[in-house]
């Protein structure tokens, strides 16, 4: 079956790729043809020269585009464009394929080899292609393409999108569904997995990614939010890594043949928006395989609640444990809060570790050993308080901790529905395991169940910290409150598990004292301190992993002075640092650093001229000095309110009236012109900071190990 699936495949590839003129080579030349424009960042040449071939190449195809300018904001500037191509389709519905212009070389190509080949098989439905300019910047107003393109299609019905970006013929893509709790709806995920697979281009999506997404928790996801805050059921496809000419000319073929699937297979878009899903994919090779939230919770649901129900029966007089429970019903609550104490004392004793090592990202590094750190001296301290303590008249029953586990089970799986239904498998696990914990009667037997019900939290651990889901990471790690209580409402069952576990042998084997509860102990100390000493001894970097530096060149003009501040991540040491030709040793060095050095460059000048007429003051001026500046930040102060009637660029005035913020975008042209005008009284300074990215002449530290970036801001201010 596989096999003329696949031979079917290749007939139908053959036959779309020849007929519709596809040729990889046209898009591998189109890429590299945009990488050698280099940078292609908002305003810079790299970006025109490519708008400009993109245009050209679209008039050479005879399809119909728009320049979309992006310098229509109030607030804010951009110099850049976006270029919308515009393929008319057979159906209503409407088929966006976007990709950026910088840091986008081989999806840019590919839209334009899309466009050639939706041009010659009309598509179903209408196809628009977008060339999206000022995705990257340094600006809050940033990416200005996403954000406009996806604002111009905000009303429109019976849409979908594809955010595509790769730089290179990527290996594989990453799938990026959504996030802050927004995500592309049950039927696009279907199907576009679905053609990936059929197609033979190989993705990664997990259903941990949708979950993580789902509960917004998953950090920064970049052009992607414009889109989703615009109600556009979009789904990014991120190439990662490169490969081969032969292959690469195949994944060619295959991505030219999904797009066309896609846009047949949604020729009829559903009208629902069911976000609520379970994405099943075990191992690469697999079918992917999306069950609909209502199938997957109900059948679920009803086998557990049904075996339940058997075991409860069957084993255990229930009535007569529910009512040991209910007599110290107020220890239940006071372990809940001592538990939770310990993981924020926990909590506590990280952030002093990380403090001792004077690294504070550190464990950004051995994720995996931090968090086990931590639970490791909650779990220790927990275990010691309830089992050895006699200061507090603590239930000795082990019925009592093995239905509070239960209990705590259930309460986590309530927390857990709440907060995104398709999370309950894991808590719903755990409460089965209890339950035949509970039941049992066998040593070893309470035991294996007692492992069993561990499973979920170690294999969510597990993919939490192997994934990149450093957000949820640092939140369960450094979080004082929020996640000490997600990790208390985790491993609050297994200690109660386990104390039970431990009176169990003292109850029924008629022992004077238990050796589990003195092996935990030591076993859970030991780790803790090995796993400290190792923390403080971790040095990440080396000459193939060479340490990050960060050196911001800072000179102002306004008190001549200049001075150059040192970051990194973890302590620097020793080095030595060179500038205009002379070395300066730096000793002992630790994450920051500031150093004075002599002040002998003027980076920046304004040249300005005015002129006076009916009550209205008018002032032309020019920046100018090092070239290629990134940004400009410019500011007209006053110590009254002043009125600005009018300017060349967009500006935004202080609500006290007597300041006003100028915007004139990344890579603006330089020199730059400038013009106010003003109410003729007012008493104006003008305030510039300039910021290079690549200064000329720019200091270095010189060390195997270390790895500098270095970028220049100069403060000027001058009356006008």
């Amino acid at each position: 079956m596989f096999l003329m699936r696949y031979v079917f495949s290749i007939m139908l590839l053959f036959l779309v790729v020849h007929f519709s003129g596809a040729d990889p080579s046209d898009i591998e030349s189109d890429m590299n043809l945009f990488l050698s424009f280099g940078s292609r960042a908002d305003g810079t040449d790299g970006e025109n020269e490519a708008l400009n071939y993109i245009a050209d190449k679209l008039k050479e195809m005879d399809i119909g585009f728009k320049r979309q300018l992006l310098n229509t904001e109030k607030r804010g500037h951009s110099f850049s464009q976006n270029i919308i191509a515009e393929i008319p389709g057979t159906s209503e519905g409407q088929f966006i394929v976007a990709a950026p212009i910088d840091g986008g070389a081989f999806s840019t190509a590919l839209l334009l080899e899309l466009a050639k080949v939706f041009k010659e098989n009309p598509p179903k439905n209408s196809v628009s292609l977008i060339f999206l300019g000022a995705e990257e910047g340094e600006s809050d107003f940033h990416p200005y393409g996403s954000r406009i393109a996806s604002e111009s299609f905000k009303r429109e019905n019976n849409i979908f999108a594809i955010y595509l970006e790769g730089e290179l013929l990527p290996q594989t893509w990453q799938l990026k569904i959504g996030g802050n709790g927004k995500v592309a709806p049950y039927w696009f995920v279907k199907k576009l997995t679905s053609v990936l697979f059929s197609d033979f281009i190989p993705f990664r999506l997990r259903g941990t990614d949708i979950q993580v997404a789902r509960l917004g928790i998953q950090g920064e996801i970049g052009p992607l939010q414009s889109w989703l805050d615009s109600n556009i059921p979009t789904i990014l496809l991120k190439g990662s890594g490169t490969v081969n000419n032969a292959e690469g000319d195949r994944q060619i073929k295959n991505l030219i043949k999904a797009f066309l699937d896609l846009d047949k297979g949604l020729e009829v878009i559903p009208k629902t928006k069911e976000s609520i899903y379970i994405f099943l994919r075990l191992f690469p090779g697999d079918i992917p395989r999306i069950i609909p939230e209502l199938p997957y919770v109900s059948v679920f649901l009803g086998i557990s609640a049904l075996l339940l129900f058997i075991i409860l029966l069957r084993f255990r007089d229930v009535r007569l444990n529910m009512r040991r429970l209910s007599q110290y019903w107020w220890a239940w609550p006071l372990l809940f809060v001592i538990v939770f104490v310990f993981f924020f004392l926990s909590t506590l004793i990280v952030e002093e570790t990380l403090l001792l090592a004077d690294f504070p990202d550190i464990w950004v590094h051995a994720p995996g050993t931090f968090v086990f750190f931590k639970i490791v001296i909650a779990a220790t301290l927990s275990l010691n308080f309830i089992l050895i303590t006699r200061g507090l008249p603590l239930p000795r029953s082990p019925h009592f901790y093995s239905y509070a586990a239960i209990v705590t089970s259930g309460l986590a799986s309530l927390v857990f529905t709440a907060m995104d239904i398709t999370i309950t498998a894991y808590s719903l696990w755990t409460i089965i395991n209890m339950m035949l914990f509970t039941a049992s009667r066998n040593i070893r037997r309470k035991t294996f169940f007692l492992l069993l019900s561990i499973v979920p939290s170690f294999m969510g651990l597990l993919v939490i910290i192997r994934e990149p889901y450093s957000t949820v990471i640092k939140s369960l790690l450094l979080s004082r409150i929020s996640g000490s209580l997600v990790l208390t409402l985790l491993i609050f069952p297994i200690i109660l598990a386990f104390t039970s576990l431990s009176y169990w042998r003292l109850h029924y084997d008629r022992t004077r004292y238990s050796v589990l509860t003195p092996a935990a102990t030591f076993t859970l100390s030991l780790s803790s301190i090995i796993t400290l000493f190792w923390i403080l001894s971790l040095n990440p970097y080396s000459e193939k992993n060479p340490q990050p530096l960060k050196i911001i060149d800072s000179i102002n003009l306004v008190f001549n002075e200049r001075q150059l501040e040192i970051s990194s991540p973890g302590p620097i040491g020793n080095a030595e640092l060179f500038l205009d030709g002379n070395t300066y040793p730096l000793e002992n060095l630790g994450r920051t650093a500031d150093v004075r050095m002599p002040f002998n460059r003027t980076p920046l000048k304004v040249e300005s001229d005015t002129r006076s007429f009916l009550g209205r003051r008018t002032i032309t001026g020019k920046i100018s000095g090092e070239a290629n500046p990134g940004n400009l930040t410019i500011h007209l102060n006053s110590t009254t309110p002043f009125t600005l009637h009018e300017a060349n660029f967009p500006f935004e005035m202080s609500p006290s009236g007597a300041s006003a913020e100028v915007f004139v975008g990344d890579n603006p042209p330089f020199p730059l012109s400038l013009m106010f005008t003003v109410n003729n009284d007012a008493q104006l300074i003008l305030s510039v900071v300039g910021y290079w990215t690549e200064p000329e002449d720019p200091p270095h530290i010189i060390r195997r190990d270390i790895k500098d970036s270095v970028s220049r801001t100069v403060l000027l201010e001058v009356s006008i």
